[in-house]
């Protein structure tokens, strides 16, 4: 369980029983544990602001999310599903991702106090895969190939994931930890679907709990420079250049009011709604 500053244990708001939080003994041969050592607590009024920013933001965080798994899909769609309109052209599947993602986003809210740890990671996946995968939120026991790369992931094993999220949170910059456990995650593929989700939930919950902003994927680079950009970190496994253009493309800083450094600069789009 993750401690607080008294030494008393916490378990995630919402967090069923039984459910997500665990690894799959039959894989790892070890009880369920957490994995991850707490991150230094961000200052709390950069952080209640970070909240405060992603709640203004969440339409827009949505459609951004949904979209690393929804092509196409469009911010005016994104915003009738969060209302509870289901689109007349909207595939069933596709409502789904959004309001899985609309539930995990309220979690978030509802944990922002807490740093990131294997639980939060396991009930994201949870959240994100609810009713459209098998048995979410455990650690993948399975082979799985990636579409458009020859790079396999190797299952992943209880003390790889352990140490690989101590690597990350263990970082100095609070954008390098929120980053590298996107990549890790990503690159990983610890569980059986839903992996890019998860890491960019998990990359918005390192970010806003350490009062620094949020973290969301511009669709309009999707179907080519970022999933150019994700392969050639899949194959050659250099982590480097696929943070840099991360930062560059996906952070928008509470200094900045939640923009990018590419809106900044004008290489990306401000929709109307930020």
């Amino acid at each position: 369980m993750t401690m607080d500053a008294n030494n008393r244990s916490h378990r995630p708001a919402g967090l069923p029983q039984g459910v997500a939080g665990t690894f799959d003994t039959t894989v790892s041969g070890v009880d369920d544990a957490d994995v991850a050592p707490p991150m230094g607590a961000g200052t709390v009024s950069n952080a209640e602001a970070c909240v405060n920013l992603a709640k203004r933001r969440t339409i827009d965080l949505l459609w951004k999310t949904a979209s690393i798994e929804v092509r196409g899909l469009t911010f005016p769609d994104t915003r009738d599903v969060f209302k509870g309109i289901t689109p007349g052209d909207a595939r069933a599947r596709d409502v789904m991702v959004l309001n899985n993602l609309k539930h995990a986003w309220q979690f978030l809210f509802d944990n922002t106090d807490w740093p990131v740890d294997w639980q939060y990671l396991s009930e994201y996946n949870r959240l994100v895969g609810d009713g459209l995968e098998p048995s979410p939120g455990r650690l993948r026991n399975d082979m799985v190939t990636i579409g458009g790369t020859r790079y396999v992931p190797p299952v992943p094993s209880y003390d790889g994931v352990r140490d690989q999220i101590g690597k990350d949170l263990g970082l100095d910059d609070p954008e390098d930890r929120a980053l590298n456990l996107f990549a890790s995650i990503s690159r990983g593929q610890w569980f059986s679907n839903g992996n890019k989700r998860t890491s960019a939930m998990a990359a918005n919950h390192c970010l806003i709990h350490d009062g620094v902003g949020i973290f969301a994927l511009p669709p309009e680079r999707m179907d080519d420079e970022f999933r150019d950009r994700l392969i050639g970190f899949y194959e050659s496994d250099d982590r480097g250049p696929f943070i840099d253009w991360l930062k560059y493309h996906a952070v928008g800083r509470l200094v900045d009011n939640g923009l990018t450094s590419a809106q900044k600069n004008g290489d990306d789009p401000i929709h109307d709604d930020m």
